[in-house]
């Protein structure tokens, strides 16, 4: 079964400032290939989404965290639907 991947309107807004963070402290080129990289993760996440760790954030069966190098990107699994509701570095809870 494939899942279709929905990016919920506060992830895009996590994934623009992680961008504008990279590029305002190394380069632009250095922001494109990361948020690239952060965009192939979610991707995969249209095959076997539930292979990632129940979340830390929500008490929730259905909530997920996909780890990768230090971020977390925290989703949803609703049927045939993932949808990604938060990327981030750290956050203390």
């Amino acid at each position: 079964m494939r899942y279709s991947i929905v990016i919920e309107p506060e992830a895009k807004k996590d994934l623009k400032n992680i961008f504008d963070f990279i590029k305002d402290n190394a380069s632009v080129d250095r922001a494109k290939n990361f948020l690239s990289q952060l965009q192939t993760q979610i991707n995969s996440l249209s095959y076997m989404p539930q292979r990632c760790r129940k979340s830390l954030y929500y008490d929730d069966e259905n909530a997920k965290d996909l780890i990768y190098k230090g971020y977390t990107m925290v989703y949803f699994i609703h049927e045939n639907i993932v949808y990604i509701v938060a990327v981030f570095r750290q956050r203390n809870y």
